[in-house]
């Protein structure tokens, strides 16, 4: 397989490789060895890479499927339909993009969908003098926490995501009913590598199927503090000409808050995923 210039972003997870140019087509040894690499890590990093919308359709297309985004926040007006912008740019008193402003808790990307994002790329465009920091923790290796009997007590198990769930609770203005939701296992199995992942997010889950308030939200909280242990972690300061890939199957991130005076724009693109199991 072909060598890659790669150097550990965290000892949790996280790879960044060098020398090479997503602007130009790769040979399918060379892609083959990226997704290898990415799938064992779960985050990849490119700095210095300065892309287009269809440059940055095609990268992502070297992992996966890419897809429009969702219902909730679609593409802007005459950009290509599989890019969403990232942005607290506003025009004429609108954003031009979509999650404009403040921090984001810890998720994985549309856990609200039946078939949520297999991957997610995003490329730095204009990046703040301070914040905006994303946050990647290893869903996989908090389950490796676990001991046998809380993994056992979690197998079957299943938990309700439904969209902005946290934003809406803190606003006292919660209905499932206004949103997409889905019911997903709270342990899923990555359908790649194999491993155990464990699957309900601060941002997006409700609660656990079947279990009464209480049980659910000390399961649901034990949980959330496994995936939130900053020892599992990669924080990810942009620059400019930063892409990104991060795997949604094994990844969570979240959003640091920057000053809401400057502009941070980034483009999104998602790749296709499958039923969780």
């Amino acid at each position: 397989m072909t060598a890659l210039d790669a150097t550990p972003l965290s000892p949790a997870l996280g790879i960044e490789v060098a020398d090479i140019d997503l602007s130009k087509p790769l040979g399918g040894e060379t892609v083959s060895a990226l997704r290898s690499l990415w799938l064992e890590h779960g985050v990849m990093l490119f700095r210095g890479q300065f892309l287009d919308d269809p440059q940055l359709v095609d990268a992502a297309r070297l992992f996966g499927e890419p897809v429009a985004p969702n219902t909730v926040s679609g593409p802007e007006a005459g950009r290509d339909p599989h890019v969403l912008l990232i942005s607290n740019i506003r025009e004429n008193g609108e954003p031009i993009g979509a999650l404009p402003d403040g921090e984001l808790q810890f998720h994985s990307d549309s856990a609200f969908l039946a078939e949520p994002l297999m991957a997610t790329m995003l490329h730095g465009d204009r990046i703040p003098s301070r914040g905006g920091e994303t946050l990647f923790a290893s869903a996989a290796k908090a389950y490796e926490t676990l001991s046998d009997d809380q993994k056992e007590r979690l197998r079957g198990l299943e938990a309700v995501n439904a969209y902005d769930y946290y934003t809406q609770v803190k606003t006292a203005a919660y209905d499932r009913t206004t949103g997409p939701f889905a019911v997903h296992p709270v342990v899923r199995t990555h359908p790649e590598t194999g491993r155990k992942v464990i699957y309900v997010n601060r941002l997006m889950t409700e609660e656990i199927v079947g279990k009464p308030a209480e049980e659910s939200d000390a399961i649901l909280a034990d949980l959330f503090e496994r995936l939130e242990d900053p020892g599992l972690r990669y924080t990810h300061v942009w620059r400019p000409g930063d892409v990104l890939i991060w795997d949604n199957r094994s990844v969570q991130h979240a959003r640091n808050d920057f000053p809401a005076e400057e502009a941070r724009l980034l483009r999104r693109v998602g790749l296709k995923g499958d039923r969780p199991y």
